[in-house]
């Protein structure tokens, strides 16, 4: 009876790993645990401390819904002037960065390439990459020096030419980040404080989402651009039952939900209720082999 009892739980439990846990989940637990490390809040706290007014300075106020700056002007890591408008004809994943920034600006960029290792929609056909650089000082050089960095991490077959890394200087910059509601601040030479976030948008410049850092989820980025190629700003969903309920149908461009998976979890919710019945004898069972014996 017990080599019974251990079979089926050990039966239940590779059961309830390949159907309810998502994919990944432990390499993110493992992730998240990392992920304090990469940033910089001792630095942070410090200037809030001497600047109280630091908090409403800093910060994300949300644009869903509303266009960017797409007429301003930016240099790509190539040194050609380019009108931002010309990147967007498709979506657009936006990364703002510091690219010399040893911190959680490296971190971003390095998380946002591994996501893109892993959403199911296509670079450089369903949608275009931009890493902007909100630091004035920063040129073409080492634009192309950060963009040959990250795009080591690229695993999958990416056209680099559709991952632009854009410098500026600072009206244009301040004009299309004000645009996207994203304020920072430069504190002294080479030290901004600013948000860790990037901007998923339409091909018409429309904002769909913002997703925050410092990590980056592949299914999060996904239904962002998703939503961007249809045009429309998305909810706010927890990322949990994201994760859980919805997937990718590349024919229709957009996340369908799993039936298949809830179903499934149905089932091994009534065969637990079965095994149990099965294990264990009822207390009706019980009291009435006790009535026996007595």
């Amino acid at each position: 009876m017990n080599r019974i009892k251990y079979f089926f739980q050990f039966f239940v439990f590779i059961l309830f790993v390949n159907l309810v846990l998502p994919p990944g989940v432990t390499a993110q637990k493992d992730h998240d645990t990392d992920q304090d490390s990469h940033e910089h809040p001792g630095m942070v706290m410090a200037e809030a401390k001497e600047d109280p007014v630091l908090p409403q300075q800093v910060k994300v106020e949300e644009q869903l819904g509303n266009l960017a700056a797409l007429d301003t002007y930016f240099t790509d890591e190539n040194g050609k002037k380019i009108l931002l408008k010309t990147v967007f004809d498709k979506p657009v994943v936006l990364l703002p960065a510091y690219f010399m920034c040893t911190s959680v600006c490296s971190f971003l960029q390095a998380e946002l390439a591994k996501a893109l290792n892993l959403v199911d929609q296509v670079p450089g056909k369903d949608f275009n990459v931009i890493t902007l650089s909100f630091a004035d000082e920063e040129d073409p050089t080492i634009a192309n020096t950060s963009k040959k960095n990250y795009n080591n991490l690229i695993a999958r077959d990416f056209p680099l030419e559709n991952w632009f890394y854009l410098t500026g200087d600072m009206e244009n910059i301040r004009k299309l980040t004000d645009s996207l509601g994203y304020y920072f601040i430069k504190k002294k030479d080479h030290f901004y404080i600013h948000p860790s976030v990037l901007v998923v948008l339409a091909r018409d410049g429309k904002v769909i989402r913002y997703l925050y850092g410092p990590n980056f989820l592949p299914f999060d980025l996904g239904m962002a651009i998703s939503e961007a190629d249809r045009g429309e700003p998305g909810i706010s969903i927890k990322r949990g039952v994201l994760s859980f309920c919805f997937d990718y149908d590349p024919h229709k461009k957009t996340y369908a939900f799993k039936i298949f998976k809830i179903t499934g979890t149905a089932v091994l919710i009534l065969l637990l209720v079965f095994i149990g019945f099965l294990l264990y004898p009822s207390k009706r069972d019980k009291d009435k082999k006790d009535k026996t014996v007595s």
